[in-house]
């Protein structure tokens, strides 16, 4: 997978008791995502709070399964983070993990907008302001924006506004599109432990089923209404992923691979 191997340029270091390597592909790849208007201070900007945000992130992930008496170890790489545990635990523990992710990136969110509002005084009505320009695209209050920003001196060209605006972007934005039911994303694992629950002998297939369906549909939507060509590639590699694990998975059942009961083991 691009970005994992091993290189003499990966940073190391432990927090918490967990091991984390950060790839050299993890920043350009950043860096790269956030050159929008070619500003280098607000780039640097975009990949350290991409950075916290991830972070942040994977040691849900890691702190829930240590909690589970595991050792888990991060990897920040090309495309995000990836939490590793030595040992799978019950599909509760499991599925408690994976939900962690998610929930440490909402938490970021919430005291992303506390602390901006005990440091510059932003209103629940400034916040709510960008929050919907973000989710559905209503264009916010101007005066409320500009009372948030404008009367502290900063404006909107301004770093603390502009660290403000990441993390609630990638904190409200990443963590909604994670929780998806897409495989491998946190919210497609999560969906396959459910269904693999609920019907033993082909929720695992039916949960790629669903994956497949939603991110190709998602790919076309984002191809079609918003031209962007970043997330028309993101769903798209995931529906062609899921593809290529149900064509395996019809490859193993017609060779007679395995058997009617491998579910059961």
């Amino acid at each position: 997978m691009l970005g994992t191997s091993t290189t003499p340029y990966d940073l190391r270091f432990r927090l918490l008791g967990i091991p984390v390597r950060v790839h050299p592909m993890f920043w350009l790849v950043s860096a790269i995502l956030g050159w929008q208007d070619q500003h280098f201070e607000r780039v640097v900007l975009w990949v350290g709070c991409v950075f916290l945000s991830i972070l942040v992130h994977e040691f849900g992930h890691g702190l829930t399964s240590k909690h589970f008496r595991d050792a888990p170890w991060i990897l920040l790489y090309s495309m995000g983070g990836l939490c590793y545990s030595e040992r799978q635990g019950t599909k509760g523990q499991r599925l408690a993990v994976i939900l962690a992710g998610p929930g440490a990136g909402f938490l970021l969110f919430l005291v992303t907008l506390v602390v901006w509002t005990i440091l510059l005084g932003i209103s629940p009505r400034e916040h709510l302001a960008l929050i919907l320009f973000l989710i559905v695209g209503v264009k916010p209050d101007p005066v409320a924006l500009l009372n948030a920003f404008g009367k502290f001196g900063l404006g909107e060209t301004g770093m603390m506004f502009w660290a403000y605006y990441f993390l609630i972007r990638i904190n409200l934005l990443w963590t909604f599109v994670n929780l998806l039911p897409i495989w491998p994303l946190d919210g497609g694992q999560a969906s396959q432990i459910i269904s693999s629950v609920v019907d033993p002998r082909n929720g695992v297939r039916r949960n790629h089923i669903l994956s497949l369906v939603t991110a190709g549909i998602l790919a076309v939507i984002a191809g079609v209404r918003t031209s962007d060509l970043f997330l028309t590639f993101f769903f798209g590699m995931f529906a062609y992923l899921n593809f290529q694990v149900l064509q395996s998975m019809h490859d193993a059942r017609s060779l007679g691979v395995g058997d009617d009961d491998w579910w059961r083991r």
